[in-house]
């Protein structure tokens, strides 16, 4: 079954399948974080991971929604950083576990609902998965439970809650986070790994340009070596703005689009500037040739500086070759080159109907069988983006469309025109 989501003055559409459980898909907002560079451990600057513990075979933890105010937020439970005032905390999973997520509704307001929405994890989307009809009210929890399948793609994604009529308040009143899934690293060069990480989460917020909740986070990095900058952004409206690289003498590719690795060569995408909607993510392969700053801008603010010099901080990787990207799972393998089972169009309009259709979760747009390849047809994303969870998209529109490159994966699209994907759906 087909359904799709609308959020007052945003649009979301989903997908369910009727005969898998149900996945919702949600649209919203992009993060954006930049790290800076510590001496010694380079993603130092985000401000804060969740902490999992072993429960029995899983990994158990717990996450506090907080309002205060016109703010909102996440943090781990006790910590008394001011609501709102920095993004949720990093949550970091890796393939072939479960975890156990307790959401804690702090809020003294008992009629003040939320929940947690993923972008990138390919995980369920009903019972206690990521069901964007749950909610949990003031001063009480909800549990979560992500079973993150063995072959699941390492990559940057996000967070934020998505109860409906209340989702662009509590986004732009700061709640929202950083997920990322581990790779297997024996697959990736060195540049790649944990330790030579840039963590940057860019929030716009009421034209407040913020990288990790700071004006203008700053990193250094080694001159000469590789790193892996992670990038998240947040924007309420999802509009779309370029992330640019201004001054001094940095390499930079793009290396991964929505939490999946590109199929190109991963020096194929170069530039100084890559668009971007309020809800995307990217990873890039930076690297600075000599001593001196450069400015990392979304949109006119400035979100992150990197400062190269030479500091013997140990991180960073002086390997000349990037390697390779790791294999994909089957359900993201051979898709351009198969027979879709069905095509659809997503027609979205500016006033938050798909189809002509306002939202009704008791109302799907359609039906779709479980483990059957589709194209679509999506138009009218130039206002605001097409959001599609649990089942990536493959770009198959001749000479791509708007910022999406042909034979790419996204999870969120944004072109002026009409843009054709394929998916598989199926669980990954």
């Amino acid at each position: 079954m087909l359904n799709r989501n609308r959020e007052t003055h945003k649009q979301t559409t989903m997908i369910m399948n009727h005969l898998q459980p149900t996945a919702a898909a949600g649209i919203f907002l992009a993060a954006v974080v930049l790290l800076s560079n510590s001496h010694v451990n380079v993603n130092a600057a985000y401000p804060s991971s969740l902490i999992w513990s072993d429960c029995g075979q899983d990994k158990c933890a717990t996450l506090e929604f907080c309002k205060d105010g016109t703010n909102y937020g996440y943090r781990n439970p006790g910590d008394i950083t001011p609501c709102g005032s920095k993004p949720g905390p990093l949550i970091r999973m890796a393939p072939g576990n479960t975890y156990k997520l307790t959401l804690h509704n702090s809020a003294d307001d008992s009629t003040l609902n939320t929940n947690i929405h993923t972008h990138g994890l390919h995980i369920t989307g009903s019972g206690d998965g990521d069901d964007i009809t749950r909610f949990v009210t003031g001063g009480d929890c909800l549990d979560y439970t992500w079973d993150i399948p063995w072959d699941h793609p390492g990559g940057t994604n996000w967070y934020h809650p998505h109860y409906h009529t209340l989702t662009d308040d509590q986004i732009a009143g700061g709640a929202f986070g950083m997920i990322i899934i581990d790779d297997d690293y024996s697959q990736l060069n060195s540049w790649a790994h944990p330790p030579n990480e840039l963590l940057l989460l860019v929030s716009d917020i009421e034209s407040s340009v913020l990288g990790n909740g700071n004006r203008n986070e700053v990193f250094q990095v080694e001159v000469g070596s590789w790193y892996r900058l992670r990038v998240s952004t947040v924007e309420p409206s999802a509009r779309t703005a370029a992330l640019s690289f201004n001054g001094g003498s940095c390499t930079v590719y793009k290396v991964a689009s929505d939490g999946i690795w590109h199929n190109s060569a991963l020096t194929t995408y170069s530039g100084s500037s890559f668009d971007m909607t309020g809800a995307s993510r990217a990873d890039y392969a930076i690297s600075c040739a000599a001593v001196g700053s450069t400015t990392i801008k979304w949109g006119r603010g400035d979100a992150a500086t990197i400062e190269a010099g030479k500091f013997d901080s140990n991180t960073g990787s002086i390997e000349r070759d990037l390697g390779n990207a790791p294999p994909k799972p089957a359900s993201l393998t051979g898709l351009n080159t198969a027979n879709p089972d069905g095509t659809f169009v997503i027609s979205m309009s500016d006033n938050a109907t798909i189809n002509g259709q306002s939202w009704d979760e008791e109302v799907p747009l359609g039906a779709i069988r479980y483990d059957g390849i589709y194209e679509w047809t999506i138009i009218g994303t130039g206002a605001h983006p097409y959001h599609q969870y649990l089942y990536p998209m493959l770009i198959v529109e001749p000479g791509g469309c708007g910022l999406h490159e042909e034979g790419e994966f996204y999870d969120t699209i944004s072109a002026p025109d009409s843009c054709r994907v394929r998916f598989y759906s199926i669980h990954i």
